[in-house]
């Protein structure tokens, strides 16, 4: 790691949200995976709008496949719960390949809030891979469970879209 990427390391973890926005447009520049985890972090811990606005912002903006453990053990996290629509909203919006991680959202889908379960959806029907027969086969049966037990009628009705949507994934070697 070069200094000026500890240098944004270090200003991503700054109490003054002028130096951490400074620090976001160079690690557009300069970035690596380091980086990137820290960036979730500092999305995390901000209470600031601006900071939060910009780190969003350059979520939708990636273009780096090498991003995509990061927010997937972001995903995994239940601390970043709040961030889950944003986080799963990134695949479609910056057009990274998600799809080796159907389960992750899936289960994003079922446990999230409806924006969760919207942007899961969202991406989901954008896949252009094959599947595990095995796996829609789990996916199937985890959104169908799901599906029963939700209480909210607009989230009960996503997760019937992407029941079918699942059904509907081609499958490896077909």
């Amino acid at each position: 790691m070069n200094q000026s990427q500890k240098t944004i390391l270090k200003d991503l973890k700054a109490s003054d949200p002028k130096i951490v926005l400074a620090a976001l447009k160079k690690s557009r520049k300069e970035g690596n995976a380091d980086i990137f985890s820290c960036i979730i972090n500092t999305l995390k811990e901000t209470d600031e709008p601006a900071v939060e606005s910009e780190i969003i912002a350059f979520l939708f903006d990636l273009k780096d496949e090498t991003a995509i453990p990061v927010l997937i053990d972001a995903l995994n996290k239940e601390e970043m719960q709040y961030y889950w629509s944003f986080l799963v909203a990134t695949f479609w919006q910056s057009a990274i390949d998600g799809s080796g991680y159907l389960d992750v959202f899936v289960k994003k889908a079922i446990e999230g809030d409806y924006m969760t379960t919207l942007e899961a959806l969202t991406v989901i029907e954008n896949f252009d891979s094959a599947f595990d027969e095995q796996l829609i086969q789990e996916c199937t049966m985890d959104l169908n469970m799901a599906f029963e037990e939700e209480e909210d009628a607009d989230k009960k009705a996503l997760l019937q879209s992407l029941t079918e949507v699942v059904k509907q994934l081609p499958i490896e070697g077909e």
